[in-house]
């Protein structure tokens, strides 16, 4: 894609998320366009929400479990960028009007002590680098239309990786006390469980998830600093919600409980 389209499509984006209208499919529009275009459409929505006071606290990571790669035929997941204006208290309601199609997904969040900087590095060079986990939801949305089963994997990356916020709860852990390999979850929704799932199913350990994305930020020169959130990926599939919907996912190993209503 020429820089003028992206900064087109960018400008789209952005006002289709401040419109709450979705946009159509892009890679419809440009049959041409590459991951690399996506990540340079986000790239450019990003400045531009910058460039107006926000700023970028961390990153998230998707498309981490085997069956989620398959369907968009890749095998590795991708990455999308965490503002502070999307940093929701937790047990402050969110509100659906202010978003298109709401969804949760229930991941762990890593806080980083030191900057991580790739290539190269591994799980244990995660683990000495994270000051702490959280648990976590990532709120996301899309601004594509009827997006299910036609956005492809630069759709997706243009869109942010569909992120539009995060509620982290309780307090920091540190990593000497769990197995990121085998913590378990399990999710209620309005009450009753809906799902239950376990660290593993994100690349076999989040850690690894940290991984690839320091390695993966490192092709463009970025890295992970000091203070920087990750959400390192889902544990289950995402939860559709709406108003008057409460949602808990409570993890193992003590890393306790968070929730969030819809309003």
């Amino acid at each position: 894609m020429e820089a003028r389209a992206i900064a087109e499509l960018a400008d789209r984006l952005l006002a289709a998320q401040e419109s709450r209208t979705p946009i159509e499919v892009p890679s419809i529009e440009y049959p041409g366009m590459t991951v690399a275009d996506g990540y340079a459409v986000q790239r450019a929505i990003i400045a531009r929400q910058v460039a107006g006071g926000d700023r970028v606290i961390g990153k998230k990571v998707g498309l981490t479990s085997k069956a989620n790669q398959e369907v968009f035929g890749v095998h590795e997941p991708v990455y999308g960028q965490l503002l502070a204006s999307g940093v929701y208290p937790e047990h402050t309601p969110v509100r659906t009007a202010r978003l298109i199609q709401p969804i949760i997904e229930c991941e762990v969040t890593f806080v980083m002590r030191r900057r991580l900087v790739g290539p190269g590095v591994t799980v244990p060079d995660v683990i000495r680098a994270t000051e702490g986990i959280m648990p976590s939801l990532e709120l996301g949305d899309s601004r594509m239309r009827a997006w299910i089963g036609r956005a492809k994997l630069p759709d997706i990356v243009a869109d942010s990786c569909g992120n539009a916020g995060i509620i982290v709860g309780g307090e920091l852990h540190s990593l000497r006390h769990f197995d990121l390999r085998y913590t378990g979850m399990v999710v209620e929704k309005n009450g009753e469980i809906l799902a239950t799932g376990a660290t593993g199913a994100v690349l076999g350990n989040p850690a690894q998830a940290v991984a690839w994305l320091a390695n993966t930020l490192a092709e463009s020169e970025l890295t992970l600093e000091e203070g920087d959130l990750v959400l390192s990926g889902a544990l289950t599939g995402a939860v559709q919600m709406a108003a008057g919907d409460i949602l808990t996912a409570t993890f193992g190993g003590g890393l306790g409980a968070v929730g969030v209503k819809f309003v």
